[in-house]
């Protein structure tokens, strides 16, 4: 039997991933939803233009589609933009979701997926559980806790929370960078950058953020899953990575320490995640940082 998968946010980094590697799937029926046009362009989905922090349109396309799944990918996780507009980030990160879930209630949904984030913690400590105490730092982090609260409720279905770290790679037509690709442009262009050391990921390659939805996806398993890179690293040492990767000049990169900037928003100092539940529940295995790392390059 064909199950039908609704993808929110389908025009980002995890959007564009989760939806070609779904369309390899036998018996799956792919809805990529966003705002504005399809940036992806390939064929094979069927692609919906959709607001989900408008309760209406929501409504009209959960019951006009039916989906059996929703992956909940879509957010505003700048934390700028979160603390700059406290209002809109609660509408677009819980309003939204609290809407999808509600919809999906209504319409005899089977299993909901949501992407969360690391900055639902502090950054007190490292490679954290699933278990491990929420104390978000900044307003994206505390509208991403109050989302996962939601989730949480009980509802009439499946569901799972993904949280996620630091994710890179390439799509196409990206409105926004991600560290590698910010590195690389300005490397080349022969401009100076400051990357801060004090700060620890765990990476997450988005090929295999995609397989860790699949694999909660397939298994319609529950609960919280850290879906994650295994390699704890600091941004500039990914920077010297993404450098010595492309022979680009180390010497335009400078160490300093998260106290250089001044931040509108915290950012947790220490995060990255212990992967070992998702690993012995669903299978889940990543690539290295440096295989992520030709990967993107190549």
């Amino acid at each position: 039997m064909r199950r039908k998968v609704l993808i929110t946010g389908a025009n980002g980094l995890l959007g564009q991933h989760l939806t070609k590697l779904l369309l390899t799937k036998k018996n799956i029926e792919v809805f990529a939803s966003g705002r504005g046009k399809d940036r992806l362009l390939e064929k094979g989905y069927n692609y919906i233009s959709l607001d989900v922090s408008k309760k209406s349109e929501v409504d009209r396309v959960i019951t006009s589609i039916q989906p059996d799944i929703i992956i909940h990918a879509a957010a505003i996780s700048k934390v700028e933009d979160c603390e700059n507009d406290n209002n809109n980030a609660i509408l677009q990160n819980v309003s939204a979701t609290n809407f999808l879930l509600n919809a999906g209630k209504s319409n005899a949904l089977k299993q909901f997926i949501f992407v969360s984030t690391d900055f639902v913690f502090s950054g007190e400590k490292g490679m954290l559980t699933e278990e491990d105490r929420r104390d978000p730092p900044n307003f994206y982090g505390q509208t991403k806790l109050l989302a996962e609260d939601l989730v949480m409720q009980s509802w009439p279905f499946k569901t799972a929370i993904v949280r996620t770290c630091l994710v890179y790679g390439q799509v196409k037509d990206m409105s926004r960078t991600n560290i590698m690709l910010w590195v690389k442009n300005n490397l080349k262009k022969g401009n100076s950058i400051k990357v801060v050391n004090d700060q620890y990921r765990t990476p997450t390659y988005v090929k295999d953020l995609a397989q860790g939805c699949f694999l909660i996806l397939d298994q319609e398993a529950e609960g919280i899953y850290h879906i994650s890179g295994k390699d704890y690293l600091t941004p500039y040492t990914i920077a010297l990575k993404v450098a010595k990767e492309l022979n680009l000049p180390t010497n335009l990169i400078t160490e300093v320490t998260a106290n250089t900037f001044k931040e509108n928003g915290k950012r947790p100092l220490k995060t990255g995640f212990n992967i070992s539940k998702s690993k012995n529940i669903l299978g889940y295995e990543p690539i290295s940082f440096n295989k992520g790392l030709e990967e993107v390059v190549k």
